[in-house]
């Protein structure tokens, strides 16, 4: 098992940031009506949409489309640039889906002889299987980006990932005594990290320096 050890200094501390959430307008149990012509689509396997997790390099999903005019064709796209048909209409099955490092959402899209068409997401997450590891080592700031002491600091946030500047995995440290953490489970390749803090309020810092290690 390897171990590395990384310094990182926050250099600049809580920003003053207004945050805010937006949600998706579609969810998995929407269906398509044109026309009064109904069409279904469901995802039966690895799971009925949501979020899965696996250590797998690929993905298999099947399931059930149907329609009143017959449904002829069954296509899926993910948001890693691959796409692919399925096998099937009324019961269907994609071929093995390549599976990146993190969050792969995969979106099937089911066609009937009319046009109209339906979709449903399932996001797969890819977890590390190996056996790597990385120590990360940081001073807790002090200041914030104004020179007024920091007196609330809560936490800390670690970002990680396998490309420079796309973090695919995310640790919340909820205590601002930690300044040291293991991150187990990686597998080999380069790993980026980088680092921010927050404080009681929720406001963030800016991320730190990036830093990279290589896990052999």
């Amino acid at each position: 098992m390897n171990h590395y050890v990384v310094t990182q200094y926050v250099l600049i501390t809580i920003l003053a940031l207004a945050l805010s959430a937006c949600g998706s307008g579609s969810g998995p149990g929407a269906s398509a009506d044109i026309s009064g012509k109904s069409i279904s689509l469901s995802i039966t396997s690895p799971a009925s949409g949501g979020n899965v997790e696996t250590p797998d390099e690929t993905v298999v999903l099947s399931g059930t489309a149907d329609s009143t005019t017959g449904i002829v064709a069954v296509s899926w796209v993910n948001d890693r640039g691959w796409q692919g048909k399925a096998s099937g209409t009324e019961s269907w099955k994609t071929g093995s889906i390549p599976l990146e490092m993190g969050r792969n959402a995969i979106t099937v899209t089911a066609e009937d002889s009319s046009g109209a068409t339906t979709s449903r997401t399932v996001v797969i997450k890819r977890e590390s299987g190996g056996t790597g590891s990385v120590t990360l080592s940081w001073t807790a700031p002090t200041a914030r980006t104004d020179g007024s002491p920091l007196t609330n600091l809560a936490g800390y946030k670690i970002f990680y990932g396998r490309m420079s500047g796309i973090y695919d995995y995310q640790i919340d440290i909820a205590n601002p005594g930690i300044v040291t953490f293991v991150i187990e489970n990686l597998v080999s390749g380069d790993w980026y990290f980088a680092l921010a803090a927050y404080d009681s309020n929720g406001l963030e810092s800016d991320r730190s320096n990036e830093v990279l290690r290589e896990i052999s």
